[in-house]
């Protein structure tokens, strides 16, 4: 076999294993995270926000806690913890943000035992209750 095919055949075969590893990659990506595999990333992202004061830091990763590890007690505590920090973490509160966050809470735990703090909550904030905060 001469150099060129032989150049050739190596080419094509190291973009087949290139598309190959590209889709395995996207299929694992687009797979749905073990339940052990949401606990140990939200155990991950509690860590690391224990680990800053900056708020901006600390939303980003409660929103990513939120977001990559739905399934686990962390995320629905994350939610609550969240409309703390746009409370009193920030310069100026954002409430508009604690009631985005909390409503978003509502609608995907509605059975969880913060629900009764969340709704207590969002009635102060409304200010539609003296409830406390």
């Amino acid at each position: 076999m001469s150099k060129k095919k032989l150049c050739k055949l190596f080419t094509a075969v190291l973009l087949g294993i290139c598309f190959l590893c590209q889709a395995l990659l996207f299929n694992a990506l687009a797979a749905p995270v073990s339940s052990d595999r949401q606990d140990f990333l939200a155990i991950d992202y509690r860590f690391a926000i224990s680990r800053t004061t900056d708020a901006s830091e600390r939303e980003a990763l409660y929103l990513r806690m939120i977001d990559e590890c739905p399934d686990t007690e962390l995320a629905e505590e994350a939610y609550w913890a969240l409309s703390n920090l746009y409370l009193d973490d920030f310069d100026e509160p954002k409430e508009d943000k604690a009631k985005e966050i909390l409503e978003l809470f509502l609608e995907r735990y509605p059975s969880s035992p913060w629900t009764t703090h969340v709704e207590s909550r969002l009635l102060w904030l409304r200010g539609e209750s003296s409830a406390i905060r």
